[in-house]
């Protein structure tokens, strides 16, 4: 029997596209989600043998064809963003939809018959987001929150950051983007950091899909150049070394991924969709982390509080 195909779609800067085949194919290009998802079938489906993994990252507006397959008339979709699943919901009624959406019921996605996955619920605890980013360090006066215009997760948490913020004295300042040209526009016209100053001023980066794509050079010129300490609602890019954010809060995506392999094992067991069709990640998935090589390179003195790699 030929091995069954995913095709995993995330939002990125341009065309890309790999092939997965084999557990020791090399993941740095890919996002943290598929390394998950490989983990969590490996019980039951092994990668290469039982099934392929054709990754691809699109320009949001560039998606059509992005979830064709010319060898199979019906592949698995795996979306790594609202964007994605609903651009996957526009494309076909027919073949299984698996992925991550922070909120089903506002999106319209969580009653249709072949679409499901989880919330990691990343919208709904920008709150806490900014809160353990007020936590994991002392000094803020601002945070700048990139932002993505017209996104509904985005717009959640970007609300519920300047309730907490304000809590703290804090004030949340949007920094409005809609692309990767945005991003790097923004941070390249933002003033640097005397090292040897108090950080005053955070980046926080809010639960994005374009955010996410760009995320290394986020690190690179908010923190290695402009010396302005970064925070993501994830965990995946907070590292032992450099580069590395200052921190992070959320179910990392590598993790989410591995909980949505249960969705796509279940589908290929069973042929069904599982019920309910979305859950929630359960609040003890949620990771808070900061890397001690990124505060010793900013000069930032981490609280005792918060968990440190």
């Amino acid at each position: 029997m030929a091995p069954k195909t995913i095709v995993a779609v995330a939002i990125g800067t341009s065309r890309y596209e790999q092939v997965i085949r084999d557990d020791a194919d090399d993941l740095s290009s890919v996002r943290p989600y598929i390394g998950g998802l490989i983990k969590g079938l490996s019980n039951s489906n092994q990668i290469g043998r039982d099934y392929e993994i054709i990754y691809r990252e699109r320009k949001e507006g560039d998606l059509n064809g992005a979830f064709t397959v010319v060898s199979t008339s019906d592949p698995l979709i795996f979306c790594m963003s609202t964007t994605a699943v609903k651009a996957a919901q526009s494309f076909t009624s027919s073949s299984p939809i698996v992925g991550i959406v922070s909120n089903p019921g506002r999106e319209n996605v969580a009653q249709a018959h072949n679409i499901c996955g989880i919330s990691a619920r990343r919208s709904q605890t920008g709150g806490d987001c900014c809160e353990h980013f007020l936590k994991a360090m002392q000094g803020l006066r601002e945070i700048r929150a990139l932002h993505k215009r017209n996104y509904n997760p985005s717009l959640e948490a970007l609300d519920r950051a300047k309730t907490a913020a304000a809590a703290y004295g804090v004030t949340v300042t949007p920094v409005d983007v809609a692309t990767a040209d945005d991003i790097h526009s923004a941070l390249n016209s933002m003033a640097a950091r005397d090292v040897q100053e108090t950080a005053t001023v955070g980046i926080l980066v809010l639960p994005a899909d374009v955010c996410f794509s760009v995320a290394r050079e986020i690190i690179s010129v908010a923190q290695t150049q402009k010396k302005l300490p970064t925070f993501f609602s994830v965990t995946d890019w907070v590292k032992t070394d450099h580069p590395s954010a200052l921190g992070g809060y959320g179910v990392p995506q590598e993790r989410s991924g591995e909980l949505l392999a249960e969705r796509v094992a279940h589908i290929w067991q069973t042929g069904n969709m599982p019920t309910p069709r979305f859950h929630d990640v359960p609040s003890g998935e949620f990771r808070w982390l900061a890397s001690r090589a990124a505060a010793r390179a900013l000069n930032i003195s981490l609280s005792a509080e918060v968990p440190k790699v």
